[in-house]
């Protein structure tokens, strides 16, 4: 098939669309490529509800983003949408979901910790990573890893949207950080310990780790085209963590950074930072060619 489709990743800070098609080489042609900051996931805890406005929010978002899939010549039944953390957590998952199907006609998949893994995993391994990569991949609602052609998947239940609620600070005295800190690396406990060494191949995925990498290049805005591909040192995520912790939100939105995502950001460095001491790694290649990318390589395939 080489009409294009498009795929939804909803998430628990942003949603994310790709509209692609196979190439003669049997590559992704990417048609448009776009993320929202929508914050479905505001305020929520585990087997909390989500707020109203939070999900009127996020439903438009949904709705203009299949519209313009449609635009560019995708059919209504190559518009795939799926949802992770952020509706596995919500009580009134199903509320979103059928707000969803009234208002585009669209069925949102919510995709299990394992699938979300694996598509993270296809992703980035169809775009070049070797089959014995991992994975770090932190989210809004959940920190993932994922390895050994993809059938090692595992979620630790903090993310930068999540974990900012949970202590519900994003900002303040190095006492508050380090309990973020502590926080974080008390979830990672479920992933391996020091499992990589020096020759290891780690892909770190998602919206924290570019940021990382346009805060790491000393870039004057923010361009995830930049971003893409970098390779970052391990201990970069804590360090800018530590950096930007102290700063307000108007400093932080002066740094090459998406201004949506000043607030949530060092919460989410630290999410990864935890992460990857706990998996060893001594850098990462980051990648933005998330989960949408792995659904496309998986409907393409």
């Amino acid at each position: 098939m080489n009409r294009p489709i498009a795929t939804i990743d909803i998430g628990t800070n942003t949603i994310l669309q790709l509209v692609a098609r196979r190439a003669a080489d049997g590559s992704l042609e990417v048609l448009d490529d776009r993320c929202v900051t929508a914050r479905l996931g505001e305020g929520l805890k585990p087997g909390g509800r989500l707020m109203p406005s939070a999900l009127e929010r996020s439903v438009a978002i949904v709705a203009d983003l299949a519209a313009r899939a449609h635009e560019l010549g995708v059919r209504e039944e190559d518009v795939h949408a799926a949802g992770t953390a952020v509706l596995r957590r919500a009580a009134d998952a199903q509320r979103f979901i059928d707000a969803v199907r009234e208002r585009t006609g669209l069925e949102v998949e919510v995709l299990s910790e394992e699938d979300e893994g694996r598509l993270g995993f296809l992703a980035v391994t169809a775009d070049g990573a070797s089959a014995n990569a991992w994975i770090v991949d932190v989210g809004g609602g959940s920190t993932e890893v994922a390895s050994e052609l993809g059938a090692l998947r595992l979620s630790a239940p903090v993310g930068a949207v999540t974990l900012s609620a949970e202590v519900g600070a994003t900002s303040g005295d190095d006492a508050a950080f380090e309990a973020v800190l502590a926080r974080a690396r008390e979830a990672c406990e479920r992933f391996p310990r020091g499992v990589l060494d020096a020759n290891s191949e780690l892909v770190a995925l998602g919206g924290t780790a570019s940021n990382l990498a346009c805060l790491d290049l000393g870039l004057l805005a923010f361009d995830p085209q930049r971003a893409e591909g970098c390779v970052v040192e391990a201990d970069a995520a804590l360090r800018e963590a530590r950096r930007l912790w102290p700063l307000a939100l108007e400093e932080r939105r002066a740094l090459p950074i998406e201004a949506d995502r000043a607030e949530i950001l060092p919460v989410g460095l630290a999410c990864l930072a935890a992460a990857l001491e706990r998996l060893g790694a001594h850098r990462a290649r980051v990648s933005g060619r998330g989960l949408r990318y792995g659904m496309a390589r998986r409907l393409l395939a």
